[in-house]
């Protein structure tokens, strides 16, 4: 069994954290240079980023999936889905503090302990995966959709 045709049976939660997961360990080697010139920081705030960011995907894929189970009649998983919205936020406001700290009070930008800089990019790769994956998938299961309902007009 080769990796795409397993690949191709994995769910959309599987495949969003499996790209999240490279897209952690290509920065994490892209950053590893940094250590070679004294700024190991660089590399810890993109860590704490990615490992907050994933921790963050996979909380939105539960929560909204708590939100949309209709045996949950009531509404407890919907609640459990609105602490993980204020937890989430509170893991990125303290990633962001501690940071912070660790930019410009406990070191510099250039010899920190944990980067700032590289903790909010490490941020980002959610939104960007989120867009274009589904934007990707949409477009590929759109197809066999318009093709039947032309089938059913002829």
């Amino acid at each position: 069994m080769s990796f795409s045709s397993a690949y191709a049976k994995w769910s959309d939660l599987k495949k969003n954290v499996f790209i999240l997961c490279v897209i952690a360990f290509i920065g994490a080697l892209v950053c590893i240079g940094f250590i070679f010139a004294d700024n190991i920081g660089v590399l810890l705030g993109w860590l704490l980023g990615s490992a907050i960011n994933l921790f963050s995907y996979i909380t939105i894929a539960k929560g909204s999936s708590f939100i949309l189970d209709p045996g949950d009649s009531r509404g407890r998983k919907a609640v459990l889905s609105s602490v993980f919205a204020i937890l989430r936020l509170f893991l990125y406001a303290g990633g962001l503090v501690l940071a912070g700290f660790a930019s410009f009070r406990w070191g510099t930008l250039s010899h920190g302990y944990c980067n700032l800089i590289s903790l909010a990019l490490a941020y980002m790769p959610t939104w960007i995966v989120l867009l274009i994956v589904t934007f990707v998938r949409g477009h590929k299961e759109s197809k066999p959709i318009e093709e039947k309902k032309k089938e059913d007009q002829e």
